[in-house]
């Protein structure tokens, strides 16, 4: 059976970006770090809000026992994909539907692509050659999933020196979905500084390598770095082996970046 004509959706891929103004000081005179005004939580604008009502409950036609859907998507989804599989007694002639679309003729198997967000339903009927056909129909629903969140928290951070030990920078991850995330990347990168003080030549940044926890975050959850487990990113000023009296209160952005799957 021909998947869906409904328009192609993105995958539940996610993404974040966020700045925060941080004052940087250098050298043993130096002062110490003194975040500016907290600038909150920031994100990129999801492709669309999911919808917010209950979801909708998988159903199996009464009096159907000889017709089951053995395989189905998750009542909540973040793909545009679905797969169905349908076992019927006594080899009948199958027809399925998707949402209004019509009826047609479909194989044990059906797959739909290019779903688009919002609530779905397939329905499956069994006819036998003298016999009343039996049914079954399944609904889940297709969100669009939004970007996680990152905020910072730079007033964790003490001061730099050059040369010294790179220092954490404690953030905080929220998932607004409804669902579940697994992050896969995050990123972290730094901008401004002041003439002579280039961030890219004095600012050493990193983050953990997240493929090696898979971090889960639970629907509506948040996950804070350091964790028992994870390091949080972490920010040193590198000893240049010149003068940088020049990142004497210069001030930095650091912007984060990143992903996840549901």
């Amino acid at each position: 059976m021909h998947g869906s004509r409904y328009r192609r959706r993105p995958t539940a891929k996610l993404a974040v970006g966020l700045a925060a103004a941080l004052l940087v000081a250098a050298g043993a005179s130096y002062a110490a770090v003194r975040p500016a005004a907290p600038p909150g939580p920031q994100r990129h604008s999801a492709p669309a809000s999911p919808i917010k009502s209950p979801a909708t409950i998988p159903i199996v036609a009464a009096g159907s026992t000889g017709l089951r859907i053995v395989e189905h998507p998750p009542p909540i989804s973040t793909h545009p994909t679905a797969r169905f599989r349908v076992v019927a007694a006594g080899e009948p002639e199958l027809h399925c539907r998707l949402d209004r679309g019509p009826i047609k003729p479909c194989a044990s198997s059906v797959f739909y692509r290019g779903l688009a967000g919002g609530d779905h339903t397939f329905l499956v009927a069994a006819q036998r050659p003298g016999r009343r056909a039996v049914r079954a129909d399944f609904g889940w629903r297709v969100l669009e999933p939004e970007p996680f969140e990152v905020e910072p928290r730079p007033g964790s951070i003490g001061p730099l020196y050059p040369g010294a030990a790179p220092l954490p920078i404690r953030i905080v991850i929220s998932n607004p979905n409804e669902v579940a995330i697994t992050l896969t990347a995050l990123k972290v990168t730094a901008s401004g500084g002041a003439p002579g003080c280039d961030p890219a030549t004095n600012v050493a940044l990193t983050t953990p390598a997240l493929g090696r926890w898979e971090p889960r975050i639970p629907a509506g959850g948040s996950l804070i770095l350091p964790s028992a487990i994870i390091p949080a990113p972490t920010i040193a000023l590198r000893e240049l082996g010149v003068n940088q009296d020049a990142c004497k209160g210069a001030k930095f952005s650091l912007s984060f970046s990143g992903s996840a799957g549901a």
